[in-house]
């Protein structure tokens, strides 16, 4: 089913629009999930609080893509959903850590996300990603979307480890000129 006729269901407040987003959209928001919490059942139950966030949220919300829209929810769920488990755990997961890399030059308070609309700097790292090699641009969003492990995404992409983790340094310095170039002090 399409995008806008599912949006439509949405809109409608029928109940058909979950199981139509859970159909298409279903698998592609649990791997989402799994690959950061790396738990079948949180990940489920991720997934589901996300179509009932869908629910929630669209309208007034209109996402013009659905797909990246539930990707964007479950994975804030999923990340979420971590940052609770390593507290009570303490120090189980890369997750935190993964994140920290790009904090240092995006989201810290007082910096970017003070000074700019979000939407002015996903359209930044957007272009940024659109000048890279298509291996560059995957190995970033593998790392920083999916939040997966360099060894995985080596093994994903035919690389070694140790060149996984060249491509991501280069690419933090890059980003970061970047940023420094379009005005933004860091």
């Amino acid at each position: 089913m399409d995008d806008s006729v599912i949006i439509e269901l949405f809109r409608s407040r029928s109940e058909e629009a979950i199981k139509e987003a859970q159909k298409k959209y279903g698998d592609y928001c649990f791997h989402i999930a799994f690959e950061i919490i790396r738990n079948r059942e949180d990940a489920e139950e991720c997934v589901n609080d996300a179509m009932l966030r869908a629910w929630e949220s669209i309208p007034p919300n209109e996402p013009e893509y659905l797909g990246a829209y539930l990707g964007r929810i479950v994975r804030n769920l999923a990340i979420d959903r971590l940052k609770e488990t390593t507290a009570q755990k303490r120090g189980l997961g890369e997750v935190p850590l993964d994140i920290s890399e790009l904090e240092d030059f995006i989201f810290q308070p007082g910096s970017v996300w003070e000074e700019i609309d979000e939407q002015v700097l996903i359209a930044i790292i957007n272009s940024f990603l659109d000048e890279q090699k298509k291996l560059y641009r995957i190995v970033f969003m593998q790392k920083y979307w999916y939040l997966m492990e360099i060894k995985k995404i080596a093994e994903l992409n035919g690389i070694s480890e140790s060149k996984t983790a060249s491509i991501l340094h280069r690419l933090r310095k890059k980003l970061k000129k970047r940023l420094e170039k379009e005005g933004y002090t860091i």
